[in-house]
């Protein structure tokens, strides 16, 4: 009898172990690995947008996000810049210049390291800060390798960790923060619209 109970005792309190286990995990959703598995399947996001530039001004548009390795960034007027990354490279058209883009590789772009098919911020390297709040997390990003290229501070919000904002700051201190606002996740975005051959053949034509 002595001995059903002490193994009646036990299994209690090992049941109540893995229940606090599982209720503090349940309760962690701003952990590394979480924000991880957000970005990882972060495959297509839709939103407006608002923006803050170096200089102090602002800039509005929609954003399309589809992972991995293109973006699109689409301004509302009088800018109508648009800014597409796609195929390993970043291009600016300007609607007031030529046809052609100005195109940067985008490995030279700490953005890049959330385009990966893959983010893993456990064992790549690439975590320089990150703090936790209610609600809140603030990501701080830089590849260990080029670290002159500058870093991405990412904001993420919500019951889970979703992504909010985030400013591209560069090593001579200038910056890009964009908020996001009515973030959507569509089940897939067209990849015409992040084709940068396309785009230039288009406006060629229309001029």
């Amino acid at each position: 009898m002595q001995v059903d109970m002490i193994r009646i005792i036990l299994k209690s309190q090992l049941f109540v172990a893995l229940f606090v286990i599982g209720s503090i995990l349940k309760a962690d959703p701003y952990s590394l690995a979480n924000v991880s598995y957000y970005l990882t399947n972060l495959k297509f996001l839709k939103a407006d947008f608002s923006q803050i530039n170096a200089d102090g001004t602002m800039s509005s548009g929609t954003i399309l996000i589809k992972r991995p390795g293109r973006m699109r960034f689409e301004y509302y007027k009088p800018d109508k810049t648009l800014v597409l990354v796609s195929a390993g490279a970043l291009a600016i058209f300007d609607p007031k210049g030529d046809e052609e883009p100005i195109t940067y590789p985008i490995r030279n772009n700490p953005i890049s390291l959330i385009l990966k098919g893959e983010v893993d911020l456990l064992n790549s390297g690439i975590v320089e800060d990150y703090k936790v709040s209610i609600g809140e997390a603030f990501l701080t990003i830089r590849d260990p390798k080029k670290p002159e290229l500058g870093s991405v501070e990412l904001v993420f919000s919500g019951v889970k960790p979703e992504l909010e904002e985030f400013t591209i700051k560069n090593e001579n201190g200038s910056f890009t923060s964009i908020y996001l606002k009515d973030v959507e996740y569509p089940q897939t975005i067209s990849e015409t619209l992040f084709s940068i051959s396309l785009e230039t053949d288009k406006r060629t034509r229309v001029k």
